[in-house]
């Protein structure tokens, strides 16, 4: 997948399911991640926000475009250039 068409599936993301999880977004976001890239977690914080891995790397660890949506439909978004969820 191409950065632009990475960054576009977010871009146009509801976070549509966010709302049937019935889990927290924020550990099954980083449990999609961590397929992808395993040694990967939190690498930063603000006041309600968690920063990951930089989406070049999820990118180049050929993250699938099907996983990349589920991300965006569970609230995670780009921020910043790393992936990133409220919390």
């Amino acid at each position: 997948m191409k950065r632009d068409e990475f960054i576009k599936i977010f871009e146009e993301s509801d976070g549509g399911l966010l709302h049937k999880l019935n889990d927290c977004n924020v550990f099954v976001g980083l449990q999609v991640i961590r397929e992808y890239i395993p040694n990967a977690g939190i690498e930063g914080a603000n006041h309600d926000i968690i920063y990951s891995v930089d989406i070049d790397k999820l990118i180049k660890a050929g993250i699938h475009r099907k996983d990349a949506e589920y991300l965006g439909k569970i609230n995670w978004m780009i921020e910043e250039d790393s992936m990133a969820c409220y919390v």
